[in-house]
């Protein structure tokens, strides 16, 4: 359940909220059918294994027909081709959501098969110009919608219930969220909690490691447990593994950090800023766009370990400054991602085709 997963899941109860009648194609043993538990989702498994699964495209082109779907809205790279192919000589309205930053290679296939589609929706400036290098002949159907959040729920705990539920203990609290992978840098984040604790005497923090690993990536989150034993660096530097509901728990955390090469949109981010954390993030993506250095956050150049070295120790240094970027981050992200505001804009694209 990453990010992409949990806007499909957001977007649906949303989308049923509102009256609308949802089906989803999904592949065998999808984590979709236990996050929406309970809600009137008709469900379409199949395959979806390529873009070539024709097989595939044969079972959803029935799915659209026979259940007179309206609207077909597809959200991994691998199944565009085949909403694509599925949608064609019929009267469905096909769109798209890129949630990833890494460049599509446009071939006669996607071209085909995305002929079309109505609107190719990207969460961030930064993935809009990668869909107009890559679909130029479809430069006037991109539209940038950034993902939501549903900022009440943010930080929502009190910071004392919070801190008990994740057992923290020293004043201020340190964390990086998101799944225990190399893009995310969690190795930076253990070397730069190394670098405070040992050159700056930094006893007050506690640096937590928040979020899930996927088997393959069990060597890394090896590699990053044996960093810290090596160092001596537990108890003060841990992991708390996959936490239920963290977004209401983000009241525990002073300072967020992002240094990952890259994201399309971090929506671990947008929450972290939603919940009044202090956050400093590396200058990529759809990161770059969320915050505005030195005023709603701290900006630094992807890999600069001195620079965030500098920003993250400022942060913990000065609690007045802590709480002036949190103030201005949370009212910054409630105003550019409301969750009513953004799915009405995805909910409009439906109705006006």
């Amino acid at each position: 359940m990453g990010g992409g997963e949990r806007h499909v899941t957001d977007l649906t109860r949303a989308l049923i909220e509102r009256g609308h009648e949802l089906h989803l194609a999904v592949r065998p043993r999808s984590p979709l059918r236990e996050a929406l538990s309970g809600w009137p989702v008709t469900w379409h498994e199949m395959g979806l294994r390529n873009a070539l699964d024709l097989a595939s495209v044969l079972k959803l082109r029935a799915v659209i027909r026979g259940r007179e779907i309206e609207v077909l809205h597809t959200h991994v790279a691998r199944d565009y081709a085949v909403c694509g192919l599925a949608a064609k000589r019929s009267a469905v309205r096909l769109f798209l959501t890129r949630h990833h930053f890494n460049p599509i290679r446009s071939n006669p296939l996607y071209s085909y098969a995305l002929a079309d589609v109505r609107r190719l929706i990207a969460v961030s400036e930064s993935v809009s110009r990668e869909l107009v290098r890559a679909f130029p002949a479809f430069t006037d159907r991109v539209k940038m919608i950034p993902n939501w959040i549903d900022a009440r729920a943010c930080g929502s705990l009190s910071r004392e219930e919070a801190r008990t539920r994740l057992g923290i203990k020293r004043p201020l609290a340190v964390a990086i969220i998101g799944q225990i992978t190399p893009l995310k840098r969690q190795d930076l984040f253990i070397h730069i909690a190394e670098r405070l604790i040992r050159e700056s005497g930094v006893t007050a923090a506690e640096f937590i490691i928040a979020g899930e690993v996927q088997p393959e990536d069990g060597e890394y989150n090896g590699e990053l447990r044996l960093m810290i034993h090596r160092q001596k660096l537990d108890p003060q530097v841990r992991f708390t593994g996959y936490v239920e509901n963290l977004s209401a728990l983000l009241s525990a955390f002073d300072v967020v950090v992002a240094p990952s090469e890259n994201e399309a949109f971090s929506l671990a981010l947008a929450e972290a800023m939603a919940a009044g954390c202090a956050v400093v993030a590396a200058r990529v993506g759809g990161m770059a766009e969320m915050v505005e250095d030195e005023a709603s956050g701290l900006l630094f150049e992807p890999g600069d370990e001195q620079a965030l070295l500098s920003g993250l120790r400022r942060l913990i240094d000065d609690r007045e400054l802590r709480g002036r970027l949190g103030a201005a981050a949370r009212a910054s992200v409630q105003t550019r991602f409301d969750r009513e505001r953004v799915i009405d804009r995805i909910e409009q694209l439906y109705q006006q085709g």
